[in-house]
Protein backbone atom coordinates (compact mmCIF):
# COMPACT_ATOMS: atom_id res chain seq x y z
CA UNK A 1 0.00 0.00 0.00
CA UNK A 2 1.84 3.21 -1.06
CA UNK A 3 2.95 5.29 1.85
CA UNK A 4 1.64 9.00 1.71
CA UNK A 5 2.17 11.45 4.34
CA UNK A 6 3.29 15.25 4.36
CA UNK A 7 3.56 17.36 7.69
CA UNK A 8 2.30 20.84 7.43
CA UNK A 9 2.22 24.11 9.95
CA UNK A 10 0.18 23.79 13.19
CA UNK A 11 0.64 20.55 14.02
CA UNK A 12 -1.68 19.27 10.39
CA UNK A 13 -0.38 16.01 9.33
CA UNK A 14 -1.94 14.50 5.78
CA UNK A 15 -1.81 10.77 5.32
CA UNK A 16 -3.97 7.84 5.13
CA UNK A 17 -6.33 7.02 7.45
CA UNK A 18 -4.81 3.76 9.38
CA UNK A 19 -7.27 3.02 12.22
CA UNK A 20 -10.97 2.60 13.50
CA UNK A 21 -10.34 6.31 14.90
CA UNK A 22 -9.18 7.91 12.20
CA UNK A 23 -11.86 6.74 9.87
CA UNK A 24 -14.26 8.17 12.58
CA UNK A 25 -12.53 11.36 12.42
CA UNK A 26 -12.94 11.76 8.81
CA UNK A 27 -16.29 10.95 8.90
CA UNK A 28 -16.95 14.02 12.01
CA UNK A 29 -14.52 15.81 9.03
CA UNK A 30 -17.20 15.09 6.29
CA UNK A 31 -20.14 16.33 8.24
CA UNK A 32 -18.54 19.75 9.57
CA UNK A 33 -17.38 20.29 5.84
CA UNK A 34 -20.67 20.10 4.46
CA UNK A 35 -22.99 20.98 7.10
CA UNK A 36 -24.67 17.18 7.10
CA UNK A 37 -27.46 16.39 9.36
CA UNK A 38 -28.32 12.77 8.36
CA UNK A 39 -26.42 10.23 8.65
CA UNK A 40 -27.02 8.70 5.84
CA UNK A 41 -25.42 11.45 3.93
CA UNK A 42 -22.22 10.29 5.75
CA UNK A 43 -19.55 7.15 4.49
CA UNK A 44 -20.12 4.26 6.53
CA UNK A 45 -16.82 3.53 8.36
CA UNK A 46 -16.39 -0.19 6.56
CA UNK A 47 -17.03 1.39 3.20
CA UNK A 48 -13.86 3.14 3.71
CA UNK A 49 -11.99 0.69 5.01
CA UNK A 50 -13.09 -1.51 2.29
CA UNK A 51 -11.76 1.16 -0.49
CA UNK A 52 -8.59 2.14 1.53
CA UNK A 53 -7.42 -1.39 1.55
CA UNK A 54 -7.84 -2.42 -1.70
CA UNK A 55 -7.03 0.01 -4.14
CA UNK A 56 -9.04 3.18 -3.40
CA UNK A 57 -7.91 6.34 -0.63
CA UNK A 58 -8.91 7.33 2.27
CA UNK A 59 -6.92 10.82 3.15
CA UNK A 60 -7.34 13.01 6.49
CA UNK A 61 -5.86 15.95 7.58
CA UNK A 62 -4.85 15.26 11.25
CA UNK A 63 -4.11 17.33 14.53
CA UNK A 64 -2.27 15.74 17.49
CA UNK A 65 -5.79 15.08 19.29
CA UNK A 66 -6.78 12.44 16.60
CA UNK A 67 -9.23 15.23 15.47
CA UNK A 68 -9.37 15.45 11.68
CA UNK A 69 -9.90 18.97 9.70
CA UNK A 70 -10.32 18.02 6.03
CA UNK A 71 -10.56 14.51 4.87
CA UNK A 72 -10.87 13.00 1.34
CA UNK A 73 -12.24 9.65 -0.04
CA UNK A 74 -11.61 7.81 -3.24
CA UNK A 75 -11.93 4.82 -4.93
CA UNK A 76 -10.94 2.60 -8.41
CA UNK A 77 -13.00 3.38 -11.39
CA UNK A 78 -12.90 4.21 -14.92
CA UNK A 79 -13.49 6.74 -17.12
CA UNK A 80 -14.59 4.90 -20.81
CA UNK A 81 -11.19 2.61 -21.48
CA UNK A 82 -9.26 4.70 -18.82
CA UNK A 83 -8.80 3.53 -15.08
CA UNK A 84 -8.62 6.36 -12.49
CA UNK A 85 -8.94 7.17 -8.92
CA UNK A 86 -12.41 8.45 -8.76
CA UNK A 87 -12.18 11.00 -5.83
CA UNK A 88 -16.04 10.85 -4.75
CA UNK A 89 -15.15 14.08 -2.35
CA UNK A 90 -12.69 16.06 -0.92
CA UNK A 91 -14.29 18.53 1.96
CA UNK A 92 -12.37 20.52 4.57
CA UNK A 93 -14.11 21.70 7.73
CA UNK A 94 -15.27 25.36 8.87
CA UNK A 95 -12.24 27.79 9.72
CA UNK A 96 -9.67 25.77 8.10
CA UNK A 97 -9.92 26.06 4.41
CA UNK A 98 -7.78 29.46 3.75
CA UNK A 99 -5.00 26.54 4.77
CA UNK A 100 -4.73 25.15 0.94
CA UNK A 101 -5.58 21.72 2.91
CA UNK A 102 -7.96 20.68 -0.02
CA UNK A 103 -5.00 21.63 -2.53
CA UNK A 104 -2.50 19.40 -0.37
CA UNK A 105 -4.84 16.63 -0.41
CA UNK A 106 -5.19 16.65 -4.56
CA UNK A 107 -1.65 16.64 -4.51
CA UNK A 108 -1.11 13.61 -2.59
CA UNK A 109 -4.02 11.86 -4.40
CA UNK A 110 -1.63 12.59 -7.32
CA UNK A 111 0.89 11.50 -5.80
CA UNK A 112 -0.89 8.12 -4.91
CA UNK A 113 -2.30 7.46 -8.39
CA UNK A 114 1.24 8.14 -10.01
CA UNK A 115 2.80 5.41 -7.49
CA UNK A 116 -0.62 3.10 -7.90
CA UNK A 117 0.15 3.63 -12.27
CA UNK A 118 -2.93 5.05 -12.66
CA UNK A 119 -3.51 8.16 -15.69
CA UNK A 120 -6.91 10.05 -14.38
CA UNK A 121 -8.04 11.46 -11.45
CA UNK A 122 -11.72 12.17 -11.71
CA UNK A 123 -14.50 13.73 -9.69
CA UNK A 124 -17.71 15.69 -9.85
CA UNK A 125 -18.45 19.20 -9.10
CA UNK A 126 -21.34 21.71 -9.42
CA UNK A 127 -20.33 23.78 -12.16
CA UNK A 128 -22.18 26.74 -11.13
CA UNK A 129 -19.50 26.92 -7.71
CA UNK A 130 -16.73 29.67 -9.58
CA UNK A 131 -14.19 29.20 -7.17
CA UNK A 132 -14.40 24.99 -7.36
CA UNK A 133 -14.60 26.23 -11.52
CA UNK A 134 -11.08 27.93 -11.02
CA UNK A 135 -9.61 25.79 -8.40
CA UNK A 136 -9.88 22.64 -10.35
CA UNK A 137 -9.61 23.71 -14.22
CA UNK A 138 -6.69 26.49 -13.25
CA UNK A 139 -4.97 25.36 -10.20
CA UNK A 140 -4.58 21.40 -11.06
CA UNK A 141 -5.71 21.37 -14.89
CA UNK A 142 -7.87 19.41 -15.13
CA UNK A 143 -10.88 19.31 -17.80
CA UNK A 144 -14.45 18.46 -18.08
CA UNK A 145 -16.23 17.22 -21.03
CA UNK A 146 -19.37 15.55 -18.83
CA UNK A 147 -22.70 16.46 -17.70
CA UNK A 148 -24.80 14.83 -15.20
CA UNK A 149 -28.37 15.97 -14.48
CA UNK A 150 -29.23 16.12 -11.32
CA UNK A 151 -26.86 13.46 -10.03
CA UNK A 152 -26.90 12.71 -6.69
CA UNK A 153 -31.09 13.44 -6.35
CA UNK A 154 -32.48 15.41 -3.72
CA UNK A 155 -30.15 16.50 -0.73
CA UNK A 156 -30.61 17.97 2.74
CA UNK A 157 -26.97 19.18 3.34
CA UNK A 158 -26.51 22.83 3.74
CA UNK A 159 -24.59 23.42 0.31
CA UNK A 160 -27.26 21.02 -2.00
CA UNK A 161 -30.31 21.65 -0.07
CA UNK A 162 -33.47 22.47 -2.69
CA UNK A 163 -30.92 22.23 -5.43
CA UNK A 164 -30.91 19.59 -8.07
CA UNK A 165 -27.59 18.38 -8.00
CA UNK A 166 -26.31 18.68 -11.40
CA UNK A 167 -22.35 18.11 -11.95
CA UNK A 168 -19.83 17.98 -14.26
CA UNK A 169 -16.79 15.78 -14.06
CA UNK A 170 -13.52 16.89 -13.82
CA UNK A 171 -10.76 14.51 -15.52
CA UNK A 172 -6.87 15.20 -14.38
CA UNK A 173 -4.39 13.40 -16.71
CA UNK A 174 -1.53 13.39 -13.85
CA UNK A 175 0.55 11.66 -16.40
CA UNK A 176 0.19 14.40 -19.20
CA UNK A 177 -1.15 17.61 -17.07
CA UNK A 178 -2.68 20.05 -20.20
CA UNK A 179 -1.96 23.37 -19.88
CA UNK A 180 -5.32 25.39 -18.36
CA UNK A 181 -6.64 28.21 -20.42
CA UNK A 182 -8.06 31.13 -18.98
CA UNK A 183 -8.34 33.98 -21.52
CA UNK A 184 -11.41 33.64 -23.46
CA UNK A 185 -10.82 36.38 -25.92
CA UNK A 186 -13.42 37.31 -28.54
CA UNK A 187 -15.04 34.01 -28.51
CA UNK A 188 -18.55 33.91 -28.70
CA UNK A 189 -20.91 33.23 -25.70
CA UNK A 190 -23.17 30.25 -24.75
CA UNK A 191 -24.93 32.17 -22.44
CA UNK A 192 -26.80 35.51 -22.44
CA UNK A 193 -28.36 37.70 -20.25
CA UNK A 194 -31.66 39.84 -21.14
CA UNK A 195 -34.01 41.66 -18.98
CA UNK A 196 -31.53 40.05 -15.79
CA UNK A 197 -32.20 36.69 -16.53
CA UNK A 198 -29.58 33.83 -18.83
CA UNK A 199 -30.59 31.84 -21.85
CA UNK A 200 -28.16 29.47 -23.47
CA UNK A 201 -27.76 30.69 -26.95
CA UNK A 202 -26.34 29.46 -30.39
CA UNK A 203 -22.80 30.17 -30.99
CA UNK A 204 -20.93 30.02 -34.48
CA UNK A 205 -18.76 26.86 -34.69
CA UNK A 206 -15.21 28.50 -33.11
CA UNK A 207 -12.06 26.82 -31.95
CA UNK A 208 -13.03 28.57 -28.63
CA UNK A 209 -16.42 29.39 -27.02
CA UNK A 210 -16.97 31.25 -23.74
CA UNK A 211 -19.62 30.59 -20.72
CA UNK A 212 -20.19 32.83 -18.28
CA UNK A 213 -21.63 31.58 -15.31
CA UNK A 214 -22.15 33.97 -11.79
CA UNK A 215 -19.47 34.59 -9.63
CA UNK A 216 -21.12 33.47 -6.39
CA UNK A 217 -23.89 31.35 -7.29
CA UNK A 218 -24.57 30.50 -3.34
CA UNK A 219 -25.30 34.47 -2.76
CA UNK A 220 -27.48 34.43 -5.41
CA UNK A 221 -29.71 30.85 -4.24
CA UNK A 222 -29.83 32.95 -0.64
CA UNK A 223 -31.20 36.37 -2.54
CA UNK A 224 -32.69 35.36 -6.14
CA UNK A 225 -33.10 31.65 -6.18
CA UNK A 226 -35.79 32.55 -9.31
CA UNK A 227 -32.53 33.74 -11.08
CA UNK A 228 -30.41 31.23 -9.64
CA UNK A 229 -32.48 28.42 -11.11
CA UNK A 230 -32.49 30.47 -14.28
CA UNK A 231 -28.76 30.46 -14.71
CA UNK A 232 -28.61 26.76 -13.70
CA UNK A 233 -31.14 25.87 -16.22
CA UNK A 234 -28.92 27.78 -18.87
CA UNK A 235 -25.46 26.84 -17.95
CA UNK A 236 -27.31 22.98 -17.86
CA UNK A 237 -28.33 23.31 -22.16
CA UNK A 238 -24.96 24.87 -22.66
CA UNK A 239 -22.69 22.97 -21.41
CA UNK A 240 -24.50 19.88 -22.81
CA UNK A 241 -24.85 21.28 -26.29
CA UNK A 242 -21.37 22.08 -26.48
CA UNK A 243 -20.02 18.54 -25.27
CA UNK A 244 -22.38 16.84 -27.82
CA UNK A 245 -20.32 18.85 -30.35
CA UNK A 246 -16.84 17.88 -29.30
CA UNK A 247 -16.31 20.67 -26.69
CA UNK A 248 -14.48 20.50 -23.53
CA UNK A 249 -14.11 22.98 -20.87
CA UNK A 250 -10.18 23.50 -20.31
CA UNK A 251 -10.15 27.10 -18.02
CA UNK A 252 -11.81 29.19 -15.83
CA UNK A 253 -11.35 33.11 -15.38
CA UNK A 254 -12.89 34.48 -12.43
CA UNK A 255 -12.40 38.09 -11.64
CA UNK A 256 -14.12 40.26 -8.99
CA UNK A 257 -16.47 42.51 -10.56
CA UNK A 258 -16.08 41.66 -14.22
CA UNK A 259 -15.85 38.32 -16.56
CA UNK A 260 -16.63 34.81 -15.00
CA UNK A 261 -16.71 31.78 -16.76
CA UNK A 262 -15.38 28.88 -18.94
CA UNK A 263 -13.33 28.56 -21.87
CA UNK A 264 -14.23 25.59 -24.24
CA UNK A 265 -12.28 24.10 -26.90
CA UNK A 266 -13.00 21.54 -29.26
CA UNK A 267 -11.42 18.24 -28.33
CA UNK A 268 -8.41 17.17 -30.33
CA UNK A 269 -9.24 14.25 -33.12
Amino acid sequence: MTNLRRVLEGGVVLRRAESPADYRACQEAQRQAWGIAEDGYVIPVATMVGANLHGGLVLGAFLEDGSAVAMSFGFLGRVEDRTCLYSQLTGVVPGRQSLGLGREMKLLQRDFARAEGLPLIAWAFDPLQSGNARFNLVKLGARVRRYVDDMYGPRTDALNSGVPTDRVIAEWDVVHEPSPTTEPGDAPPLVEVRDGLPRAVSAPAAGRLWLPVPHDVAALRREAPEAAEAWRRAVRQALKTAFELGYEAVGFRREPDHRCGYSLERRPD
